[in-house]
């Protein structure tokens, strides 16, 4: 299995059920906050600005319903949670994803105790009307926020027990408006809670819906573009094969940037499988190729396996000394191998290569077989010349590695 493949495997198993707080796993939940995480911080941002503006509308009402601590009222509102509502709206895409969630129930669950109290210090006859505005308070904490669903059931469980501590502290409210209140309360608890079940849970599963088809989706790409490496590799090098290096040609030869090609052969390579068999002509074509997969390095450098024991390897942007100095490399590398080769009758009784190398000119409009070609006969110069040698295509001058 492929490095892309398995990871992508791992995402898909990643994909576990919700927990009891509807909470994703551990890396689908990084994953949800580096995706989603700025589209939070806006929707946070919009709400927040929504509440503030509806919570200072509750001044005017405070002119009516609490004349006796109006000013109380608008202070706490204006100067206390307005600013800092508005500091956190500013800040609030500073913060890591668990830190922001839980400054925005810290500052609800602020701003909640405030009519709370100034429930609790009336003593106003029409007083006990801001008691309807505990429950818009739940609805925009857990409906319109919303709130994750583990920070809404913090939210509503502490305004459930400090609005029924201060219905019960009220001394001027009648048994039976303390009842009504609890059932309101209640209830506002239980509906406001259950709608941000639902809005979180449908958040959760859809998100992890669209995650699944898309890493199905990118699954299925990796295996595409597998098996369209696999078609286009060696399997027995693990180089590129003729069909890459021919796509990859065609590429090169129709700009105007010049190129050097070089062919190369393993000197004797069908008297070293007589000598040694097949299994031992396979462990070389692989250490050959190990070394030429270690030279060809970068976007404008490929090697791949023509066919047989012959190899071609093209560099982009390079001259004659550049092509010179890898060819000899090549030639040298691969004598360095030292792989015994007891069929030679040469007295060199290494496996060694010959390299003919041909140009592609900068600016000139020239075609992949025929330069090519040229590298073929230099690469056949070579071979007359004695082998474990270099020749360049229309030069004379023949480079062997061991008089470097």
């Amino acid at each position: 299995m492929s490095k892309s493949e398995g990871s992508h495997s791992s995402d898909r198993e990643a994909i576990k059920p919700l927990d009891r707080w509807l909470r994703f796993a551990p890396e689908i939940r990084t994953r949800y906050d580096r995706e989603q995480g700025g589209a939070r911080v806006v929707a946070l941002r919009n709400a927040i600005y929504v509440g503030v503006a509806l919570y200072n509308a509750y001044n005017l009402t405070s002119i009516v319903l609490l004349p006796d601590i109006v000013w109380l009222s608008v202070g706490l509102r204006v100067l206390l949670v307005t600013p800092t509502s508005l500091a956190l709206a500013w800040s609030i895409g500073r913060f890591s994803p668990d830190r922001r969630e839980q400054l925005v129930l810290g500052a609800l669950v602020c701003a909640y105790l405030i009519p709370v109290f100034l429930f609790w210090l009336t003593d106003e006859p029409l007083g006990a009307f801001t008691f309807g505005e505990f429950s818009l308070t739940l609805i925009f904490g857990n409906m319109l926020l919303p709130l994750r669903f583990r920070h809404a059931v913090m939210f509503t469980c502490a305004a459930f027990v400090v609005t029924s501590a201060a219905i019960l502290a009220k001394s001027d409210l009648e048994a039976t408006l303390r009842f009504a209140f609890a059932v309101q309360l209640a209830t506002a608890c239980v509906f406001s809670l259950y709608a941000n079940y639902r809005i979180e849970r449908r958040r959760c599963e859809d998100y992890l819906s669209r995650l699944g088809a898309r890493l199905e989706a990118e699954a299925a790409e990796a295996a595409r573009k597998q098996f369209q490496d696999l078609s286009r590799t060696d399997m027995l090098t693990g180089l590129p094969n003729r069909r890459l290096l021919d796509e990859r040609m065609k590429d090169w030869f129709a700009d105007d940037r010049p190129a050097a090609v070089l062919m190369i052969d393993i000197d004797h390579f069908k008297l070293f499988n007589d000598m040694l068999g097949h299994p031992a002509g396979d462990d070389c074509l692989r250490c050959v190729g190990a070394v030429f997969a270690a030279m060809a390095t970068g976007p404008d450098l490929v090697c791949a396996r023509f066919g047989g024991e012959e190899f071609t390897l093209a560099i982009r942007d390079a001259g004659e000394l550049e092509a010179a100095r890898l060819a000899r490399g090549l030639v040298q590398a691969i004598e360095s191998l030292a792989i015994a080769h007891p069929g030679r009758a040469d007295g060199v009784g290494v496996v060694t290569v010959s390299v003919g190398v041909a140009f592609k000119p900068h600016g000139k409009a020239v075609s992949w077989a025929d330069v090519f070609a040229d590298a073929d006969r230099a690469l056949y110069q070579a071979k007359r010349r004695g082998r474990n040698c270099f020749v360049l295509d229309h030069r004379v001058a023949e480079h062997r590695a061991s008089s470097s």
